[in-house]
């Protein structure tokens, strides 16, 4: 496989590093826009600084078929997130980082050169791609982790894995980066967002994010040994009494981009964090 990265000149994946970089001056990386100047240690609804904060770099063996193969994704996963799900199966990570009774490693800051290696490493193992789980809130980070990581010889495509909270400028950076786009496509209706993850128009901006996902890749492309080649893959995870909208979102898919797009329907909800204490999210779903 070939990765897109590799495409571009050297100069021109700096560059959109660099780009990149400038809108952490008055933060508008994901489209809580706070506008705090991130590279003076400023931080807005994230938490996060211009420093990258990884929580763990590993293969992983869990995603869908097409992604897995006999290596697995080498995973990154980031600390912190753009959004505060009452569910969220990973909140040790992405709610709770700051908490001094947590691993020092969960809030640990890491150089872009050390997350390079990260990446390159992940590859020697055996990884078939580097995966970005969480990066809507340090895509600069990311980019420029990149760009050190190629020159150390990293070869394989990237998957953007994420919430879909993502801000368009920033999407258009990645254009030519990113291989395979993986959004969860979590909600329907905004009331429904911001009640149980704290965002604002949630589907207005997550929608323009995948249709922009779609114009860049267009739908999965699999190789002959039936792993992604490039393309999207939308996720959707069912919850209790139909909170997320299943059927606003499965139209939104066959209609405004196509029905050739890949449905990862997911049916793994259970309650944690405070799901456990709100109804209906305090039970799984039911079929």
């Amino acid at each position: 496989m070939s990765a897109r990265y590799l495409e571009l000149s050297r100069s021109e994946l700096e560059s959109r590093a660099r780009q990149a970089y400038e809108i952490y001056r008055e933060c508008r990386v994901c489209p809580h826009a706070c506008g705090v100047d991130r590279t003076q240690g400023q931080t807005g609804y994230c938490g996060q600084t211009d420093l990258l904060r990884v929580s763990s770099s590993v293969r992983h063996f869990g995603e869908e078929p097409p992604l897995v193969g006999t290596g697995g994704v080498g995973n990154l996963f980031i600390t912190s997130c753009n959004m505060r799900c009452d569910y969220c199966q990973n909140f040790q990570i992405s709610q709770l980082w700051k908490k001094q009774a947590l691993p020092t490693a969960i809030g640990l800051e890491r150089t872009y050169q050390s997350t390079a290696q990260q990446m390159v490493r992940l590859q020697e193992e055996g990884a078939h791609f580097i995966g970005w789980v969480s990066p809507s809130h340090v895509v600069p980070g990311l980019l420029k982790s990149l760009s050190l990581a190629r020159d150390m010889g990293l070869k394989i495509p990237i998957i953007y894995n994420t919430n879909g909270y993502d801000a368009l400028p920033t999407l258009k950076l990645l254009d030519g980066v990113v291989d395979i786009y993986l959004p969860d496509l979590k909600y329907a209706y905004s009331a429904t967002a911001k009640e149980i993850s704290r965002i604002q128009e949630y589907p207005e901006f997550s929608h323009e994010a995948v249709l922009e996902m779609y114009r860049q890749v267009g739908p999965l492309v699999l190789g002959e040994d039936g792993l992604a080649k490039r393309g999207l893959l939308v996720r959707h995870l069912l919850l209790p009494e139909d909170l997320a909208g299943t059927w606003e979102t499965l139209c939104f898919i066959a209609l405004e981009m196509s029905a050739r797009v890949p449905l990862s329907l997911m049916s793994q909800y259970r309650p944690v964090h405070k799901a456990m204490s709100r109804s209906p999210l305090n039970r799984k779903i039911t079929l």
